[in-house]
């Protein structure tokens, strides 16, 4: 009983030790000149935090095999599972914090005392928006560029969209964007 106690104390602590371990990621691959972002060193210190947390339940003897081998097993998806539903809300705060329109607004306005409407409109431009995004895409190697194009380096996010756009069909939500007003349709067809 003692035993489940510390691991669940340890799978508590566990987003704290992530947030440290994603601090210091950031700042290590830095130093590393390799560029990171805070999604890529969110990665890399959600892997090193869940090396780190079974490493610590190794110790409290979480995965002792006196008994049988299923009990150790079973240890380890319950630690799986629990670290990596943390590990999601974790990116979850990451992606808000990074690519929320809504809190960069607020931020910027609470950090500055307040800006022109003309400065922010600049700065949040369409323009600026799409080449933070190809910037951070680049960083993540979902894509590369070469001879002023984009091209798609790795098809892993596409397979997760495939799936969401398939739980998207299954709850009956629209699986593209509402066609404009006005304009060519998907088919390129005037519409109206």
């Amino acid at each position: 009983m003692a035993r489940l106690g510390s691991l669940l104390l340890l799978l508590a602590m566990s987003p704290m030790l992530m947030l440290v371990a994603h601090a210091f990621a950031y700042r290590a691959l830095g130093r590393a000149r390799s560029k990171p972002t805070a999604h890529s060193s969110a990665l890399v210190a959600l892997l090193v935090t869940f090396v780190g947390v079974c490493g610590a339940g190794w110790q409290l003897g979480v995965f002792d095999r006196a008994g049988d081998v299923m009990t150790p097993l079973c240890a380890f998806a319950y630690i799986a599972s629990v670290y990596t539903a943390l590990a999601i809300l974790y990116i979850d705060v990451v992606n808000i914090a990074e690519t929320s329109l809504h809190m960069h607004l607020l931020l910027e306005l609470a950090w500055s005392g307040g800006m022109p409407m003309a400065d922010l409109l600049e700065r949040y431009s369409a323009d600026r928006m799409i080449a933070a995004r190809i910037e951070r895409l680049t960083s993540l190697g979902q894509i590369r560029r070469a001879d002023g194009r984009c091209y798609i380096a790795n098809r892993s996010t596409l397979y997760l969209a495939s799936s969401i756009d398939a739980w998207r069909v299954v709850l009956g939500l629209p699986t593209a964007p509402p066609a404009p007003a006005s304009g060519p349709s998907i088919a390129g067809e005037r519409t109206g």
